[in-house]
């Protein structure tokens, strides 16, 4: 009887040890698409984006992205990485301009005026 009760007092010990261990959240993903179109404040512009993303922690782990664009995005192509948004996009500067970049399927490609304090995004691409 004493072996039963130490045996499960000692299991009781280690469920109730790894019922406290956290786990990492984690989750990447790719996405890629083009257009081109005119928003009425900056002009013309063409966007292809690839974008790869791996976050774990809501830490950006891995990335990797191959960007072609022009009209007033033009030269955005090196632009700088900020942060990753909502599990949906990393998040770029260049210039005047952050670009939301998806890295999920329906995301869609978002830009705004980084001067703008009312931090409106316009939606570029579906």
């Amino acid at each position: 009887m004493k072996r039963i009760l130490l045996t499960l007092l000692a299991s009781s010990v280690v469920l109730a040890a790894g019922a406290g261990t956290a786990q990492a959240e984690s989750y990447s993903g790719s996405d890629s698409g083009s257009c081109s179109g005119t928003v009425d404040e900056w002009g013309y512009f063409y966007a292809y984006t690839y974008q790869y993303a791996y976050i774990s922690n809501n830490k950006i782990e891995s990335e990797s992205h191959s960007f072609s664009f022009s009209g007033f995005l033009e030269g955005a192509e090196d632009a700088e990485l900020l942060n990753g948004k909502e599990r949906k996009w990393l998040i770029y500067r260049s210039g005047d301009f952050d670009l939301a970049v998806p890295y999920v399927d329906d995301a869609g490609l978002f830009a705004r005026d980084n001067r703008d304090r009312d931090n409106d995004w316009v939606k570029l691409c579906d």
